[in-house]
Protein backbone atom coordinates (compact mmCIF):
# COMPACT_ATOMS: atom_id res chain seq x y z
CA UNK A 1 0.00 0.00 0.00
CA UNK A 2 1.30 3.45 -0.89
CA UNK A 3 1.40 6.59 1.24
CA UNK A 4 -1.17 9.36 1.09
CA UNK A 5 -0.01 12.94 0.43
CA UNK A 6 0.54 15.07 3.54
CA UNK A 7 -2.47 17.23 2.69
CA UNK A 8 -4.88 14.29 2.23
CA UNK A 9 -6.93 13.19 5.27
CA UNK A 10 -7.43 9.54 6.24
CA UNK A 11 -10.02 7.75 4.10
CA UNK A 12 -13.64 7.79 5.29
CA UNK A 13 -16.37 5.68 3.71
CA UNK A 14 -19.08 8.15 4.83
CA UNK A 15 -21.41 9.02 1.91
CA UNK A 16 -24.00 11.20 3.70
CA UNK A 17 -23.87 14.29 5.90
CA UNK A 18 -24.91 13.18 9.39
CA UNK A 19 -26.85 16.41 9.98
CA UNK A 20 -28.55 17.13 6.66
CA UNK A 21 -28.55 13.69 5.02
CA UNK A 22 -27.07 15.22 1.84
CA UNK A 23 -24.70 13.15 -0.29
CA UNK A 24 -21.06 14.14 0.31
CA UNK A 25 -18.03 13.80 -1.94
CA UNK A 26 -14.28 14.35 -2.14
CA UNK A 27 -11.67 14.21 0.62
CA UNK A 28 -13.45 17.13 2.29
CA UNK A 29 -16.71 15.15 2.64
CA UNK A 30 -18.89 18.10 1.62
CA UNK A 31 -21.96 18.25 -0.66
CA UNK A 32 -21.73 19.24 -4.32
CA UNK A 33 -21.78 23.05 -4.43
CA UNK A 34 -21.17 23.45 -8.16
CA UNK A 35 -17.39 23.72 -7.78
CA UNK A 36 -15.23 22.11 -10.48
CA UNK A 37 -14.87 18.37 -9.76
CA UNK A 38 -13.33 15.30 -11.42
CA UNK A 39 -14.55 11.70 -11.22
CA UNK A 40 -12.20 8.93 -10.07
CA UNK A 41 -11.95 5.95 -12.46
CA UNK A 42 -11.09 3.67 -9.54
CA UNK A 43 -13.71 4.30 -6.85
CA UNK A 44 -16.27 6.37 -8.84
CA UNK A 45 -16.24 9.15 -6.22
CA UNK A 46 -15.98 12.83 -7.19
CA UNK A 47 -13.26 15.23 -6.03
CA UNK A 48 -12.81 19.01 -6.06
CA UNK A 49 -9.86 20.32 -8.07
CA UNK A 50 -9.10 22.76 -5.23
CA UNK A 51 -9.04 20.02 -2.56
CA UNK A 52 -6.62 17.98 -4.68
CA UNK A 53 -4.47 21.06 -5.29
CA UNK A 54 -4.90 20.71 -9.07
CA UNK A 55 -5.05 24.06 -10.92
CA UNK A 56 -8.36 24.62 -12.70
CA UNK A 57 -6.51 25.26 -15.97
CA UNK A 58 -5.59 21.54 -16.11
CA UNK A 59 -9.27 20.62 -16.43
CA UNK A 60 -9.11 19.60 -20.10
CA UNK A 61 -5.82 17.71 -19.72
CA UNK A 62 -7.16 14.93 -17.46
CA UNK A 63 -7.26 11.64 -19.38
CA UNK A 64 -7.70 9.01 -16.65
CA UNK A 65 -7.98 10.23 -13.06
CA UNK A 66 -7.32 8.26 -9.88
CA UNK A 67 -7.86 9.84 -6.46
CA UNK A 68 -5.16 9.78 -3.72
CA UNK A 69 -6.90 6.85 -1.99
CA UNK A 70 -6.91 4.69 -5.16
CA UNK A 71 -3.30 5.65 -5.94
CA UNK A 72 -2.33 4.54 -2.41
CA UNK A 73 -4.29 1.27 -2.66
CA UNK A 74 -6.82 2.24 0.02
CA UNK A 75 -9.72 2.01 -2.45
CA UNK A 76 -10.20 0.96 -6.07
CA UNK A 77 -8.44 -1.86 -7.96
CA UNK A 78 -5.17 -1.39 -6.06
CA UNK A 79 -6.83 -2.40 -2.79
CA UNK A 80 -7.59 -5.81 -4.31
CA UNK A 81 -4.63 -6.72 -6.50
CA UNK A 82 -1.88 -4.46 -5.16
CA UNK A 83 -1.29 -2.74 -8.52
CA UNK A 84 -1.44 0.98 -7.74
CA UNK A 85 -2.82 3.08 -10.63
CA UNK A 86 -1.64 6.56 -11.59
CA UNK A 87 -3.49 9.51 -13.08
CA UNK A 88 -2.80 9.91 -16.81
CA UNK A 89 -2.72 13.30 -18.53
CA UNK A 90 -3.23 14.34 -22.12
CA UNK A 91 -0.33 16.04 -23.85
CA UNK A 92 -0.48 19.80 -23.44
CA UNK A 93 -0.32 22.24 -26.35
CA UNK A 94 3.26 23.37 -27.01
CA UNK A 95 2.31 27.03 -26.53
CA UNK A 96 3.41 27.87 -22.99
CA UNK A 97 0.24 29.61 -21.77
CA UNK A 98 -2.20 27.21 -23.46
CA UNK A 99 -3.59 24.35 -21.38
CA UNK A 100 -5.63 22.60 -24.04
CA UNK A 101 -4.76 19.06 -25.22
CA UNK A 102 -2.96 18.64 -28.53
CA UNK A 103 -4.85 17.75 -31.68
CA UNK A 104 -4.27 14.39 -33.37
CA UNK A 105 -0.77 14.02 -34.87
CA UNK A 106 0.23 17.49 -33.67
CA UNK A 107 2.08 19.25 -30.88
CA UNK A 108 -0.47 22.04 -30.83
CA UNK A 109 -4.14 22.34 -29.98
CA UNK A 110 -4.94 24.27 -33.16
CA UNK A 111 -3.45 25.50 -36.43
CA UNK A 112 -3.57 29.04 -35.05
CA UNK A 113 -1.27 28.14 -32.15
CA UNK A 114 1.05 26.20 -34.47
CA UNK A 115 1.45 29.23 -36.73
CA UNK A 116 1.93 31.54 -33.75
CA UNK A 117 4.60 29.33 -32.21
CA UNK A 118 6.56 29.14 -35.45
CA UNK A 119 6.26 32.86 -36.03
CA UNK A 120 7.57 33.49 -32.51
CA UNK A 121 10.51 31.19 -33.22
CA UNK A 122 11.35 33.11 -36.38
CA UNK A 123 11.06 36.43 -34.54
CA UNK A 124 13.62 35.34 -31.93
CA UNK A 125 16.29 34.38 -34.46
CA UNK A 126 18.67 37.22 -35.25
CA UNK A 127 22.12 36.69 -36.79
CA UNK A 128 23.97 39.81 -37.88
CA UNK A 129 24.31 39.91 -41.64
CA UNK A 130 21.74 37.16 -42.34
CA UNK A 131 18.01 36.90 -42.77
CA UNK A 132 16.23 35.00 -39.97
CA UNK A 133 14.42 32.75 -42.44
CA UNK A 134 17.76 31.73 -43.98
CA UNK A 135 19.14 30.79 -40.57
CA UNK A 136 16.08 28.69 -39.78
CA UNK A 137 16.32 26.94 -43.14
CA UNK A 138 19.95 26.15 -42.38
CA UNK A 139 18.95 24.74 -38.98
CA UNK A 140 16.59 22.49 -40.86
CA UNK A 141 19.42 21.38 -43.17
CA UNK A 142 17.08 22.21 -46.03
CA UNK A 143 16.58 25.40 -48.03
CA UNK A 144 13.02 24.40 -48.88
CA UNK A 145 10.38 26.67 -47.32
CA UNK A 146 8.17 23.60 -46.76
CA UNK A 147 10.76 22.37 -44.24
CA UNK A 148 10.45 25.66 -42.40
CA UNK A 149 6.67 25.25 -42.25
CA UNK A 150 7.06 21.82 -40.65
CA UNK A 151 9.27 23.16 -37.87
CA UNK A 152 8.03 21.77 -34.56
CA UNK A 153 6.66 18.57 -36.05
CA UNK A 154 9.93 16.64 -36.28
CA UNK A 155 11.87 18.59 -33.66
CA UNK A 156 14.95 20.77 -33.95
CA UNK A 157 17.79 19.32 -36.06
CA UNK A 158 20.93 18.39 -34.15
CA UNK A 159 24.05 20.41 -34.94
CA UNK A 160 27.06 18.50 -36.20
CA UNK A 161 29.44 16.86 -33.73
CA UNK A 162 32.17 19.20 -34.94
CA UNK A 163 30.13 22.22 -33.85
CA UNK A 164 28.65 20.72 -30.66
CA UNK A 165 30.67 17.73 -29.39
CA UNK A 166 28.98 15.71 -26.64
CA UNK A 167 25.91 17.92 -26.73
CA UNK A 168 23.72 15.13 -25.30
CA UNK A 169 26.24 12.89 -23.54
CA UNK A 170 27.24 15.47 -20.88
CA UNK A 171 23.72 16.51 -19.89
CA UNK A 172 22.81 14.87 -16.55
CA UNK A 173 19.07 15.44 -16.95
CA UNK A 174 18.93 13.83 -20.39
CA UNK A 175 21.09 10.90 -19.24
CA UNK A 176 18.73 10.28 -16.31
CA UNK A 177 15.65 10.30 -18.59
CA UNK A 178 17.34 7.93 -21.03
CA UNK A 179 18.34 5.64 -18.14
CA UNK A 180 14.71 5.49 -16.93
CA UNK A 181 13.55 4.73 -20.48
CA UNK A 182 16.12 1.94 -20.89
CA UNK A 183 15.13 0.37 -17.56
CA UNK A 184 11.49 0.47 -18.60
CA UNK A 185 12.11 -1.09 -22.00
CA UNK A 186 14.85 -3.56 -21.07
CA UNK A 187 13.80 -4.59 -17.56
CA UNK A 188 10.32 -3.59 -16.36
CA UNK A 189 8.21 -4.30 -19.46
CA UNK A 190 9.94 -7.60 -20.36
CA UNK A 191 9.54 -8.78 -16.75
CA UNK A 192 5.76 -8.22 -16.76
CA UNK A 193 5.45 -9.65 -20.29
CA UNK A 194 7.29 -12.77 -19.08
CA UNK A 195 4.96 -13.04 -16.06
CA UNK A 196 1.94 -12.75 -18.33
CA UNK A 197 3.29 -15.44 -20.67
CA UNK A 198 3.93 -17.73 -17.67
CA UNK A 199 0.38 -17.13 -16.42
CA UNK A 200 -1.15 -17.91 -19.82
CA UNK A 201 0.91 -21.11 -20.08
CA UNK A 202 -0.10 -22.22 -16.58
CA UNK A 203 -3.81 -21.43 -17.11
CA UNK A 204 -3.70 -23.48 -20.33
CA UNK A 205 -2.29 -26.40 -18.31
CA UNK A 206 -5.07 -26.07 -15.67
CA UNK A 207 -7.69 -26.08 -18.44
CA UNK A 208 -6.14 -29.22 -19.92
CA UNK A 209 -6.27 -30.96 -16.51
CA UNK A 210 -9.91 -29.99 -16.01
CA UNK A 211 -10.81 -31.28 -19.47
CA UNK A 212 -9.24 -34.64 -18.61
CA UNK A 213 -10.94 -34.78 -15.21
CA UNK A 214 -14.41 -33.44 -15.79
CA UNK A 215 -15.19 -32.94 -19.45
CA UNK A 216 -17.16 -36.20 -19.70
CA UNK A 217 -19.05 -35.74 -16.43
CA UNK A 218 -19.98 -32.18 -17.32
CA UNK A 219 -21.40 -33.32 -20.64
CA UNK A 220 -23.40 -36.11 -18.94
CA UNK A 221 -24.77 -33.73 -16.28
CA UNK A 222 -25.87 -31.25 -18.90
CA UNK A 223 -27.53 -33.98 -20.99
CA UNK A 224 -29.51 -35.27 -17.98
CA UNK A 225 -31.27 -31.92 -17.51
CA UNK A 226 -34.45 -31.10 -19.38
CA UNK A 227 -34.63 -27.90 -21.42
CA UNK A 228 -36.75 -26.23 -18.74
CA UNK A 229 -34.23 -27.17 -16.05
CA UNK A 230 -31.40 -25.75 -18.13
CA UNK A 231 -33.24 -22.45 -18.43
CA UNK A 232 -33.99 -22.26 -14.70
CA UNK A 233 -30.57 -23.31 -13.45
CA UNK A 234 -27.28 -21.69 -14.29
CA UNK A 235 -25.21 -24.84 -14.14
CA UNK A 236 -21.49 -24.24 -13.62
CA UNK A 237 -19.24 -27.10 -14.75
CA UNK A 238 -17.09 -28.86 -12.19
CA UNK A 239 -13.53 -27.65 -12.25
CA UNK A 240 -10.42 -27.83 -10.14
CA UNK A 241 -9.36 -24.43 -8.80
CA UNK A 242 -5.76 -24.87 -9.96
CA UNK A 243 -4.31 -21.88 -8.10
CA UNK A 244 -0.57 -22.11 -7.53
CA UNK A 245 1.40 -19.30 -5.95
CA UNK A 246 4.46 -19.57 -8.21
CA UNK A 247 2.56 -20.80 -11.31
CA UNK A 248 4.87 -23.81 -11.54
CA UNK A 249 3.60 -26.67 -13.69
CA UNK A 250 4.45 -29.85 -11.71
CA UNK A 251 4.05 -32.29 -14.59
CA UNK A 252 2.04 -32.87 -17.75
CA UNK A 253 -1.76 -32.72 -17.57
CA UNK A 254 -1.89 -36.43 -18.50
CA UNK A 255 0.34 -37.31 -15.51
CA UNK A 256 -1.40 -34.99 -13.07
CA UNK A 257 -5.02 -35.99 -13.76
CA UNK A 258 -4.72 -39.57 -12.36
CA UNK A 259 -3.26 -38.18 -9.13
CA UNK A 260 -6.22 -35.84 -8.52
CA UNK A 261 -8.33 -36.54 -5.44
CA UNK A 262 -11.25 -34.36 -4.39
CA UNK A 263 -10.39 -35.08 -0.75
CA UNK A 264 -6.95 -33.53 -1.09
CA UNK A 265 -6.70 -29.75 -0.70
CA UNK A 266 -3.61 -29.48 -2.89
CA UNK A 267 -1.05 -31.49 -4.81
CA UNK A 268 2.47 -30.05 -5.16
CA UNK A 269 1.17 -26.56 -4.41
CA UNK A 270 -1.76 -26.77 -6.84
CA UNK A 271 -5.14 -26.08 -5.21
CA UNK A 272 -7.44 -29.03 -5.91
CA UNK A 273 -10.64 -27.63 -4.43
CA UNK A 274 -13.79 -27.58 -6.53
CA UNK A 275 -15.50 -24.17 -6.76
CA UNK A 276 -12.86 -22.72 -4.45
CA UNK A 277 -14.09 -19.49 -2.83
CA UNK A 278 -10.68 -18.51 -1.48
CA UNK A 279 -9.08 -18.24 -4.93
CA UNK A 280 -12.19 -17.15 -6.83
CA UNK A 281 -11.27 -15.97 -10.36
CA UNK A 282 -7.57 -15.90 -9.46
CA UNK A 283 -6.48 -16.23 -13.09
CA UNK A 284 -8.64 -13.33 -14.29
CA UNK A 285 -7.51 -11.08 -11.45
CA UNK A 286 -3.83 -11.78 -12.09
CA UNK A 287 -4.20 -11.32 -15.85
CA UNK A 288 -6.05 -8.01 -15.43
CA UNK A 289 -3.39 -6.80 -13.02
CA UNK A 290 -0.52 -7.68 -15.36
CA UNK A 291 -2.24 -6.14 -18.37
CA UNK A 292 -2.89 -2.98 -16.37
CA UNK A 293 0.83 -2.83 -15.51
CA UNK A 294 1.68 -3.14 -19.20
CA UNK A 295 -0.72 -0.33 -20.07
CA UNK A 296 0.86 1.81 -17.35
CA UNK A 297 4.36 1.01 -18.66
CA UNK A 298 3.28 1.92 -22.20
CA UNK A 299 1.97 5.26 -20.96
CA UNK A 300 5.20 5.83 -19.03
CA UNK A 301 7.25 4.86 -22.09
CA UNK A 302 5.35 7.37 -24.21
CA UNK A 303 5.83 10.07 -21.55
CA UNK A 304 9.57 9.38 -21.13
CA UNK A 305 10.11 9.27 -24.89
CA UNK A 306 8.43 12.67 -25.13
CA UNK A 307 10.52 14.07 -22.26
CA UNK A 308 13.73 12.82 -23.91
CA UNK A 309 12.71 14.49 -27.18
CA UNK A 310 11.83 17.73 -25.39
CA UNK A 311 15.15 17.77 -23.53
CA UNK A 312 17.10 17.10 -26.73
CA UNK A 313 15.28 19.96 -28.45
CA UNK A 314 16.03 22.21 -25.46
CA UNK A 315 19.74 21.42 -25.68
CA UNK A 316 19.79 22.02 -29.41
CA UNK A 317 17.93 25.30 -29.09
CA UNK A 318 20.26 26.41 -26.29
CA UNK A 319 23.19 25.73 -28.59
CA UNK A 320 21.66 27.67 -31.48
CA UNK A 321 20.70 30.52 -29.14
CA UNK A 322 24.33 30.81 -27.96
CA UNK A 323 25.42 30.94 -31.58
CA UNK A 324 22.91 33.71 -32.21
CA UNK A 325 23.90 35.66 -29.07
CA UNK A 326 27.53 35.61 -30.11
CA UNK A 327 26.79 36.45 -33.72
CA UNK A 328 28.28 33.16 -34.93
CA UNK A 329 27.15 31.61 -38.21
CA UNK A 330 26.08 27.97 -37.53
CA UNK A 331 26.99 26.87 -41.07
CA UNK A 332 28.91 29.72 -42.84
CA UNK A 333 29.59 27.98 -46.18
CA UNK A 334 25.97 27.04 -46.87
CA UNK A 335 24.57 30.36 -45.72
CA UNK A 336 27.11 32.14 -47.85
CA UNK A 337 25.84 30.24 -50.86
CA UNK A 338 22.32 31.56 -50.24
Amino acid sequence: MGALPDWCPTYSSRKRDSSTGEEVFCICKKPDSGELMVGCDGCDDWFHFSCLKIPRKYNKLVFSFYCPYCQAGVTGPGSRDGNLPKTLWRRKCRVQDCFKPVADNSKYCSEEHARGYLQGLADRVEVRGYDAALVLRQMLQNADLDAFKSLGQNGVPKPSDALAPRLFEDDARLCDLESQLRDLRDRDKPQVESQLATLVQYVTWVQAVNELLFDGSNVQAAAALSQSQKRKRNIKPKAMCGYCRDLRIPCSAQDFAPRFDEEQLSIEGVCCKLRCSRHLDWAGIQENGLRFQLETFESSEERLTLLVKIREDQLKMQFYRKMVDHGVDPQPPLLANE
